[in-house]
This record gives C-alpha cells, sequence and structure tokens, in this order.
C-alpha cells in the first residue's frame, strides 16, 4: 500500500504529477521526475525502518520468532531507549534534510555539484549504526550547513 501511494509521483506512473501537467502545461516526464525528487524521502523511510526497527516502537525484533531463542537483530537488544530514539530521530532529521535539499540542488542558494555529492555522502553516513561513523559524519554536516549559511548571509548582503 506504502509504494502504491507512492507510484503517484514516480514515472512512468506518476498519475497526480501528470495531471499537474495538464494544469500547467509543463512537460510530463520532467514533471514526473520534479516530483519524485521532492518525494524521495517517501521511499528512504522503510529502509530506514530497516536499519533501525526500533523506530517502529516494536518491542521484540527477533530473527526468528518460531524458534525458542530470542535472537534480536544485529545492535538490537529488544528494549526501547527513548533517549537514544531521540538522538536517532534528529539524526534522521539532519539526513533527511541533507538528501532533500541535495536532490533540490539548492539551500539558500545553489549548490554546486560538490556540494550535492558531499550532502548525500553525509547523509547516508549519519543513517549508519556505528556511532564513529554517525559522530563525525554528524559534526562535519552541522559544520557544513553553519559554513554554507554564512556565505549565504554574506552573499545576501553584498547584494544589498
Amino acid at each position: 500500500f506504502y509504494f502504491a501511494v507512492a507510484s503517484a509521483i514516480t514515472p512512468p506512473v506518476a498519475l497526480a504529477a501528470f495531471a499537474a501537467t495538464t494544469i500547467t502545461k509543463a512537460e510530463p516526464m520532467r514533471t514526473g521526475f520534479s516530483a519524485l525528487k521532492s518525494g524521495i524521502v517517501m521511499f528512504v523511510i522503510p529502509f530506514v525502518f530497516a536499519i533501525y526497527p526500533e523506530l517502529l516502537l516494536i518491542e521484540k525484533a527477533v530473527i526468528d520468532p518460531a524458534s525458542a531463542a530470542m535472537d534480536y537483530l544485529p545492535g538490537y537488544d529488544g528494549q526501547i531507549h527513548l533517549d537514544w530514539l531521540a538522538g536517532l530521530l534528529a539524526r534522521l532529521g539532519l539526513s533527511l534534510y541533507l538528501l532533500s535539499s541535495a536532490l533540490a540542488g539548492y539551500d539558500q542558494r545553489r549548490l554546486s555539484i560538490a556540494e550535492i555529492g558531499l550532502r548525500l555522502v553525509l547523509a547516508v553516513l549519519i543513517m549508519f549504526r556505528p556511532a564513529e561513523i554517525y559522530l563525525s559524519a554528524v559534526v562535519v554536516s552541522v559544520l557544513w550547513l553553519a559554513v554554507h549559511h554564512y556565505r549565504g548571509r554574506l552573499l545576501a548582503k553584498a547584494d544589498n
């Protein structure tokens, strides 16, 4: 059902995007791909749930429910840790922000190809499980976004 709803914005079906083209008189496939870039987050979320089942607030995520042994998924102990979950949601928000701004190619100003690539890589690294990887990616992302927004303000002041 989830992906059936997503098909409304993905080419070649893209019924919602194609309906919008009749109103705007735009090119149908270009509108469909633009809608796909805008809605890519819809396709990322199920993979995040697969990597982090604790986001679903499921008490037990066992590998084989029929077996007597309670073998949990790797990196998951069967408990819901709300403090860790809040950090995970913050990481997810940052990652989705980086992903959507990279695919839009814009964040206060037009992004270069290098900036788009960096944002895509950082968005993926932020969602890795090892703390060494995701903590360093979060630090680099926050610093990069601060520099980007500071440059944007300087350019805006220069234009005035």
